[in-house]
């Protein structure tokens, strides 16, 4: 098959990270192209572009943020040129396609992967009616990546089955940094016993919620309890009054290539969204066995149950989450990090999400 995936760019992102774990993984035994749109020579936009398979054509347009009609026109032309089996769309770029999909239904399947709740996207309720039409009728395939996804999606456009496969994620391994980060996590720490949690994430103040996340562990520090935070993203350059307010154990690393080594070291992972999809950070937290600690937001619910494959918060609210900290403070040592690897590969790895895609491809 020939199969265009399509995505805004590559920058340290979940979204961005998937989608490149799985046209490497469909590039095995297909012909993948990769279209990003922002300009892949400034910012952080190609990121990922050196973990890209070679065998991988990848294209960037260059274009600026905001929405560009004459798009519409200029995916047509690329779709008529390159012929693909499969046009495959991430976060919200699908309203390019429509058109598109529209023309050239009978040569060619359209799939949108859902990666957030569609009512943080979808901006009016005239684009809610189109989104709801394709869908209805087959002519743009939406993929939810968790049943909470699929649920939200269903109950937005009005749509009574939507297929559901959960993110993948290939899993890295520790670096050959491994021992040079166990080192600079050392040094971090207040002391020998210092519980290490670790936040990956792009800085996101309304998404990600880390302003709670920073307040929650300055309490938990100013009652006497002895962790450290480490934040590892992009982004928070600009959060300088994020960063004032974090105490002195609360360090911001930037962004990391190698994050895996910083997960196999750390006791935990925090993420303290107010929405999510399916993060492909937990995943990973997954697959090296650090214990999750996180908001019920998304298809986290789906992965962490309380207590028994991580700890989740009664609500978003800041004291749910920092009683949520209490509990992996108190009984952490009764999870078994082994078991978080094996949920992993049995159900999460790259491998196991691109097999269930090739099968839906070919419907």
């Amino acid at each position: 098959m020939k199969i265009i995936q399509v995505i805004y760019s590559l920058v340290p992102g979940g979204a961005e990270r998937f989608v490149v774990d799985l046209s490497n993984e469909l590039a095995r035994d297909n012909k993948v192209l990769l279209y990003t749109l922002r300009d892949d020579s400034i910012n952080d936009h190609a990121f990922y572009l050196d973990s890209l398979n070679k065998q991988i054509e990848y294209f960037n347009l260059k274009i600026k943020p905001g929405f560009k009609p004459y798009l519409i026109w200029l995916f047509y032309k690329i779709l008529r040129k390159h012929k693909p089996d499969v046009v495959h769309c991430h976060l919200n770029l699908v309203n390019y396609f429509f058109f598109s999909a529209l023309i050239l239904r009978k040569k060619i399947k359209f799939l949108y992967t859902v990666h957030n709740p569609p009512s943080t996207e979808v901006q009016s309720e005239v684009e809610r009616q189109i989104r709801r039409f394709f869908f209805k009728h087959k002519l743009f395939v939406p993929v939810a990546i968790s049943d909470e996804t699929k649920k939200s999606c269903q109950e937005f456009y009005k749509l009574s089955e939507i297929d559901v496969i959960y993110n993948g994620r290939r899993d890295e391994g520790p670096s050959g940094k491994t021992e040079e980060v166990k080192h600079e996590i050392e040094l971090l720490k207040r002391t020998k016993k210092t519980l290490v949690f670790c936040h990956l994430s792009r800085y996101d103040k309304i998404q990600k919620n880390q302003i709670m996340l920073i307040r929650v562990f300055n309490r938990l520090m100013e009652e006497g309890y002895d962790v450290t935070l480490l934040v590892i993203g992009s982004g928070f350059e600009e959060a300088s009054q994020l960063k004032n307010e974090a105490k002195s154990h609360i360090h911001f690393l930037g962004v990391k290539s190698n994050v895996n080594d910083y997960l196999l070291i750390s006791d935990a992972f925090c993420l303290s969204s107010s929405f999510e999809g399916m993060p492909i950070s937990l995943l990973e937290a997954f697959a090296c066995g650090c214990i999750p600690v996180c908001t019920p937001v998304g298809g986290i619910v789906d992965l962490v149950k309380n207590g028994v494959t991580g700890f989740v918060s009664k609500s978003i609210g800041e004291d749910d989450y920092y009683n949520s900290l209490l509990q992996f403070i108190k009984e952490h040592k009764n999870i078994n990090r082994e078991n978080l690897k094996k949920i992993f590969y049995n159900n999460y790895s790259i491998e196991h999400c691109t097999k269930q895609y090739i099968d839906l491809f070919k419907i």
